[in-house]
């Protein structure tokens, strides 16, 4: 299997300035960037449009820093063809056991079940900024087992004052059992969209979200801004380097 464990260092110390982007903007999280845009007022302008901002950059900033700043490739962000199979089969299993879970836990929810997973499934900004962003950082500058730790725990403690801690330390578990997951292959795929779609469904739902149309429409759009930026970043850079 593509880039598994073995052909890596468990631990090392080459820390670079990529990794002090990488923990800036884990720590801008961390310090009340995930917590205003879950407590800004419901259905106002300003959430709207912070939370549309943050979530746009959280995608766009890490492509523009490696792809124009570090001259890296979409490759360093988990976006590549080696490992699509078994991660694909992976994320496949793993969005089964979720959706059988959600699906018999809140059946009460009915049909509006449906939009939730979708809109969870179009999130792409958090699986890309925890895995593909800071923990491939992480693990080229402390090595395998510090990568997989500081991202579980970046993921649970952008969490705190949102969720019970109880919870917090959940998703933060949670977080390094899909980080390591996410080590199998390094590729996105394994976490997003199957793996999120059905995780993040779960983990929203016990935090008392329940995500509707609207949400729909909002992170379709998000996600078109995403890819349109990925896209064009990517054809710049080919282009650059004829």
């Amino acid at each position: 299997m593509a880039n598994n464990f073995l052909n890596k260092r468990w631990f090392a110390w080459d820390p670079s300035s990529d990794t002090v982007i990488a923990l800036i903007t884990a720590l801008i999280m961390i310090g009340g960037g995930y917590y205003l845009m879950v407590h800004l007022p419901e259905g106002s302008v300003i959430k709207t449009v912070y939370e549309f901002i943050l979530t746009f950059l959280l995608v766009v900033f890490p492509v523009w820093w490696l792809l124009w700043h570090e001259n890296g490739s979409l490759k360093d962000l988990g976006i590549k063809k080696e490992g699509i199979v078994p991660s694909l089969i992976i994320s496949i299993l793993i969005a089964a056991y979720f959706l059988y879970y959600a699906l018999s836990t809140y059946s009460f929810y009915g049909t509006n079940l449906i939009p939730h997973f979708l809109t969870n499934a179009l999130i792409l900004w958090e699986p890309f900024f925890i895995f593909c962003w800071l923990q491939l950082r992480f693990d080229k500058a402390f090595g395998i087992i510090p990568g997989i730790l500081l991202a579980g725990i970046s993921l649970g403690a952008y969490h705190i004052g949102t969720y019970p801690m109880a919870e917090v330390v959940v998703l933060a578990l949670f977080g390094i059992l899909f980080a390591a997951i996410f080590r199998i292959t390094s590729n996105l795929l394994i976490m997003w969209p199957l793996t999120w779609s059905t995780s993040s469904a779960v983990g929203t739902l016990k935090g008392g979200f329940l995500l509707g149309w609207n949400d729909v429409i909002m992170t379709s759009i998000l996600l078109l801004a995403q890819i349109a930026v990925i896209i064009y970043t990517w054809k710049k850079i080919e282009k650059k380097s004829k």
